[in-house]
């Protein structure tokens, strides 16, 4: 067991060591060399955990991703599901989203991924995974549940979970010009009010009063 506890904390230092020197250097210039240094660790234990320079980014990267997203899924943890209040929640909780996306690490994070992705796609497919899957299934299985007590339409809850982040996000490009400048929050707002609305219109359970 201790060795056991030793590994995890000799990988955990290594992720720790190599996210600000990635952040700071990039793939190219960052050396497994100085990761190494500053984890306190010998280039060979990086290599035997995660095999290679390349590996360790994709890793790195996605270590960072789960980080960034535990805002995330504790936004979606609060999403309330009772009859009275759930649209106002569900308003609330895109805005929270959107918010949890603006932070300057996040935006950082995702220029990174898509820049980084052109060069070696497993990037996208590691960071999917291991960040992207569990928020995708947490909102899935909240609008499920929304389906459930018969307060939505949602045939397909995984579909309307992507089609519920697309909408929210759709003007923020735009907005912040890639999230390359801030926009004021209440036009955020309403761009993600916006989104909301498209949802619960097409997802939606029709009033049965005439």
């Amino acid at each position: 067991m201790a060795g056991r506890q030793r590994g995890v904390d000799k990988r955990r230092a290594i992720l720790d060591a190599a996210a600000p020197i990635f952040g700071t250097q990039g793939y190219e210039r960052a050396s497994v060399d100085a990761i190494a240094a500053a984890a306190g660790v010998s280039k060979p234990t990086i290599y035997s955990y995660f095999g290679g320079k390349e590996q360790l980014f994709r890793e790195s990267v996605a270590d960072s991703a789960v980080e960034q997203n535990g805002d995330v899924l504790r936004v979606l943890q609060t999403l309330d599901l009772s009859p009275e209040h759930w649209r106002a929640s569900l308003y609330e909780v895109g805005v929270k989203l959107v918010e949890c996306q603006r932070s300057t690490c996040s935006m950082f994070l995702y220029r990174t991924i898509a820049a980084e992705s052109a060069r070696d796609p497993e990037i996208y497919r590691t960071v999917r995974e291991k960040a992207g899957d569990p928020i995708l299934d947490a909102l899935t299985g909240r609008l499920a549940m929304l389906g459930n007590a018969g307060l939505l339409q949602v045939a397909d809850p995984a579909l309307a979970a992507r089609q519920f982040f697309a909408l929210i996000n759709a003007q923020i490009p735009e907005l912040t010009e890639n999230g390359t400048r801030p926009a004021a929050d209440d036009v955020v707002r309403r761009a993600v009010e916006a989104g909301v609305r498209t949802f619960l219109l097409a997802h939606g359970v029709p009033d049965p009063r005439p």
